[in-house]
């Protein structure tokens, strides 16, 4: 064998080598993911208890009108705190309730006794 077909034959190994590797490294991403996706909202359960109607708040934005006692859900919060209201449908003086609360990734739950 001369010089010049054993470095061919060792570029060609390593070519192939490489691109192995690459096809590996590919096939490992497609089967597990590019990496851990970290989630940035959550799902609040606003849980209203009273005897009236209400309209219900988040950072004083309404989100439901003139709803009775019970439970509402809020997909897609942003993790942080949050203030939630809720507010009698006849006047804040009639019945209303608010908290602060610090909204986490899954399911959180929020009381209001207006």
């Amino acid at each position: 064998m001369k010089g010049g077909e054993k470095y061919f034959m060792k570029k060609n190994v390593l070519i192939k080598g490489v691109l192995l590797l690459i096809a590996i490294v590919l096939l490992t991403m497609g089967f597990t993911g590019c990496g851990a996706i970290i989630p940035t909202t959550g799902t609040v359960y606003l849980v209203v208890s009273g005897t009236w109607y209400y309209d219900l708040y988040i950072d004083n934005i309404q989100q439901f009108t003139n709803v009775t006692p019970g439970t509402y859900v809020i997909t897609s919060v942003p993790i942080g705190s949050h203030y939630f209201e809720a507010i009698d449908t006849w006047g804040w003086a009639y019945g209303h309730d608010s908290t602060t609360q610090y909204i986490t990734a899954g399911i959180n739950y929020v009381y209001l006794n207006p």
